[in-house]
């Protein structure tokens, strides 16, 4: 098995080419960690490689797995960036590499999606969508296809009608013609991602045949649910090794035969099973978070949980350096996790056993609620609702 995958290289090299000075900052850095370990600064004098964006908490799906129902507050039906506000956070992203527009909701439901990546574009090298697929059709794809986007990502989970329909409770058809439509406007290069479970993993076994005759599909991506940090008994989810063994053998094989690019084979790619990380990267090179209220939190598993600044009053580099995230690495360099790292990645990464007593940018009760009302009520009276 390669050490380091063709695809895992093209993206780093993409990444040094796109942004060589947050690259180079990047490395030194890590270069510091190397050297002075749990001595080095708290302070990033990098900017991360990427940012995940959520527009809206609104999504027209209901997967079984989705951290979505779990973190997501069902008494504020509709959160969303309203498009004024975004248009005033879109500038304070220029030195970050990519930006991935994905998260608490489906992304194409918000209504200046396209504009939103045409915007972004300006002020980023690299931007990127996850979508369902399911509204990837008319002049909302149209739209999408002249934006500049760099590359979308549509997620799979099912090579047959019955299983797509148990998992995601809509039609598999559908999102290939939607994909088939979106290919047809523009050479925008479009991967696909797909959760593999108990329910489903045998289905995958075909989705190079399912996809490979797809235009501008190039990358298949794959993922073992991941339901621990939820609560939920991932017994009944996990795959065992030995149907994970036939997946990846067939899905190799397959994409090999077909030419299509595939994370199947990389050492890491499954959470499950690989060695936890002795130091949690995220608040310190990306990928970060803003979420539909403007907040910034340290990964996408916080969104609800930490925040560490406002982008939608304050620069950038004052959230970047600020006093949450500042503590946050300070604490992370001397493996004392807060709880709320603790209760969604104690087997990601290793931590000290007892939680530290110190969360940086951690939410008190009601307030996520209130700052959620204030956005809601920024959207009507933006929207005339």
């Amino acid at each position: 098995m390669a050490l380091i995958s063709l695809d895992r290289v093209r993206r780093i090299s993409r990444t040094i080419r796109q942004s060589p000075r947050t690259s180079f900052l990047c490395a030194c850095k890590k270069v510091e960690f190397s050297l002075l370990g749990r001595n080095a600064s708290p302070r990033a004098y990098n900017h991360p490689v990427g940012i995940d964006i959520e527009l809206t908490n609104i999504c027209n799906l209901q997967c079984p797995w989705c951290d979505t129902q779990h973190y997501a507050d069902k008494e504020v039906k509709k959160r969303e960036i309203p498009w004024e506000v975004y248009q005033r956070i879109a500038p304070k992203l220029a030195g970050i590499n990519r930006v991935m527009f994905c998260g608490g909701g489906e992304t194409l439901t918000y209504k200046y999606a396209p504009e939103a990546v045409a915007l972004t574009k300006q002020y980023v090298p690299t931007v990127l969508m996850h979508s369902n697929g399911t509204l990837l059709r008319g002049e909302r794809a149209e739209k999408l296809a002249a934006s500049g986007l760099d590359g979308l990502r549509i997620s799979i989970d099912g090579a047959d009608e019955q299983t797509f329909q148990q998992v995601r409770g809509t039609s598999l058809k559908q999102i290939i013609e939607n994909m088939q439509f979106f290919s047809s406007r523009c050479d925008t290069p479009i991967s696909t991602v797909s959760v593999i479970s108990k329910t489903n993993w045998r289905s995958l076994l075909n989705v190079p045949d399912l996809l490979s005759q797809t235009k501008n599909v190039r990358q298949l991506y794959f993922q073992p649910v991941e339901v621990g940090f939820l609560g939920w008994e991932g017994e009944s989810y996990h795959v065992s090794g030995e149907q994970l063994r036939e997946l990846r053998d067939t899905v190799l094989d397959k994409c090999r035969r077909y030419g299509l690019e595939t994370n199947i084979d990389d050492p890491d790619f499954d959470p499950l099973f690989f060695k936890p990380f002795k130091l949690c990267e995220y608040p310190f090179f990306g990928y970060i978070t803003l979420n539909y209220e403007g907040f910034v939190a340290p990964c996408c598993r916080l969104t609800n949980v930490a925040h560490m600044g406002d982008l939608k009053e304050q620069n950038f580099e004052e959230v970047w350096n600020g006093e949450a995230f500042t503590q946050l690495r300070a604490l992370m360099l001397k493996g004392e996790y807060p709880s709320y790292c603790h209760s969604r990645c104690s087997y990601r990464v290793e931590m000290n056993p007892q939680p530290s007593a110190r969360t940086p940018g951690r939410l008190k009760q009601g307030q996520g609620k209130a700052e959620a009302g204030e956005a809601l009520l920024a959207i009507e009276q933006l929207q005339g609702a």
